[in-house]
């Protein structure tokens, strides 16, 4: 329990800093391990982003240059985000007859990421229970896994009521007045 309050202690820290403080805490912890944390984000974009990348790397190669928004579209790497929001929230994961409590990093209402040790397959329909402000009982959704890496699951929402849909536009929008 006393990881899971460092980690949230953390995460609060870190999202009260202004962007500015936030590039350079990025630029002190990964010093000569940029090139391996650039890899990292670019290998966990979708995969039809993975050729524009290539494209737009390139181009800043041969020419010289950093991003040049008049000559060179900037690839915004959140557009299938939606609002995504950061979060640190724990879940209640069913799938098949298994049960385990794990933590939603991000949240958006098309679907979240589920920081878990669990290798389910992509496709695997799961169900998320966790707790949402102002609503009386647990929260519940079905999803769909449609990404798995290393740290976790990215999961598609489906079939939400529009009741689901409006709690949770409700509570996605809250976050960012927190």
């Amino acid at each position: 329990m006393e990881k899971v309050r460092i980690i949230s202690r953390l995460y609060t820290l870190i999202n009260s800093l202004s962007e500015e403080q936030r590039i350079s805490l990025l630029k002190e912890l990964s010093r000569n391990e940029l090139p391996k944390y650039i890899f990292k984000l670019i290998i966990d974009m979708p995969d039809d982003q993975h050729q524009i990348m290539i494209d737009q790397l390139e181009a800043m190669i041969a020419e010289e240059r950093l991003w040049d928004e008049g000559q060179i579209k900037v690839l915004n790497i959140d557009s299938r985000r939606g609002s995504r929001k950061s979060c640190f929230i724990l879940v209640d994961l069913s799938a098949d007859d298994r049960s385990s409590q794990e933590v939603m990093r991000d949240i958006s209402i098309n679907g979240a990421f589920i920081q878990t040790g669990q290798s389910l397959e992509i496709g695997k329909r799961i169900i998320l229970s966790f707790s949402v402000p102002d609503f009386e009982k647990s929260f519940e959704v079905t999803g769909e896994v449609v990404r798995y890496t290393s740290e976790g699951i990215g999961v598609k929402f489906v079939n939400l009521s529009e009741k689901q849909q409006d709690i949770m536009k409700q509570f996605i929008e809250s976050m960012g007045k927190s």
